[in-house]
């Protein structure tokens, strides 16, 4: 499996400095938190990472991001995207197609998760799967589904519905992922 993780937002450093990636919860860094604490992580062949080409991006990438996950690729962007899908795509070019299914892990949101996704996304019929909680909460992004239960909305810090993105999606393949992109 390939795994994107966007780490490019404006929120990613803060005003003083400091990068979201490393914020301390239970005595580990966020993203190795997020990252390692994921069910499917040991099914990951290939990782991208894109980054704002700031300072503090490229100090956190050239240390603990590359001392964390060595074999990982990194991507930096120049200007801030119009949101995560973009900042994404910046990444697919990079997608070991060989790997088969696309995660992207927004890291910024710690869960348990008790399903398979990797082999729900094997199933034919599937295209993608997202993993979602019940909120109306605003601070989240929301995914909207058509009455055969196909998500067809995404909205970043909109509530379109009763169900919050975890920040985690799951693509058949990258062409899968460009598609629903479009």
């Amino acid at each position: 499996m390939n795994l994107i993780v966007p780490l490019a937002g404006p929120d990613f450093v803060g005003a003083d400095g400091s990068v979201k990636a490393l914020h301390d919860v239970r005595g580990r860094p966020l993203l190795q938190a997020a990252l390692d604490g994921r069910s499917w992580r040991d099914e990951i062949q290939s990782t991208v990472f894109v980054l704002h080409d700031d300072a503090a991006s490229r100090k956190f990438a050239e240390g603990p991001l590359r001392e964390w996950y060595p074999d990982g690729k990194q991507v930096f962007l120049s200007h801030y995207s119009d949101g995560a899908a973009f900042t994404c795509m910046a990444a697919l070019s990079l997608a070991d197609v060989s790997a088969g299914p696309v995660c992207i892990d927004l890291c910024d949101i710690l869960f348990d998760f008790n399903g398979d996704p990797v082999s729900t996304i094997d199933q034919p019929e599937v295209g993608g799967v997202a993993i979602t909680f019940p909120s109306d909460n605003p601070v989240y992004s929301y995914l909207a589904r058509d009455t055969s239960g196909r998500i067809v909305e995404a909205a970043e810090k909109r509530v379109i519905s009763n169900e919050a993105s975890a920040g985690v999606y799951f693509f058949k393949n990258p062409a899968v992922l460009a598609k629903a992109f479009a």
